[in-house]
């Protein structure tokens, strides 16, 4: 198989692309370590404040997260609206054109 420049163009966009998709964030909340049942009422109050503080923190990274996905997700549907508008208005198509078109999903 050859390669051609324009071939290793695409090649070298789409690695590009791959690549640039981040690791999914680590939450880096620290979860408390409970005491042995024999501990004192000090060290029993200053865990249970280190599970609500666990909580907290649990739930900012959840909270965080979901409006990042959301985020995401509009931005998604404006580049889709961008291509939909792009083909009707460049390429003639219809709005109401069926795609993908019959048969042809295999």
């Amino acid at each position: 198989m050859r390669l051609t420049v324009p071939g290793l163009i695409v090649c070298g966009l789409l690695s590009a692309a791959a690549a640039a998709h981040d690791a999914a964030p680590d939450h880096g909340c620290r979860e408390p370590v409970r005491p042995a049942d024999d501990q004192n009422d000090v060290l029993w109050q200053r865990f249970l404040d280190d599970v609500d503080a666990y909580r907290a923190c649990i739930s900012d990274f959840v909270d965080a997260s979901q409006a990042a996905a959301a985020a995401h997700g509009e931005a998604a549907r404006a580049a889709t609206g961008d291509w939909n508008a792009f083909v009707r208005r460049e390429l003639n198509v219809p709005e109401d054109y069926p795609w993908p078109p019959e048969g042809a999903d295999g």
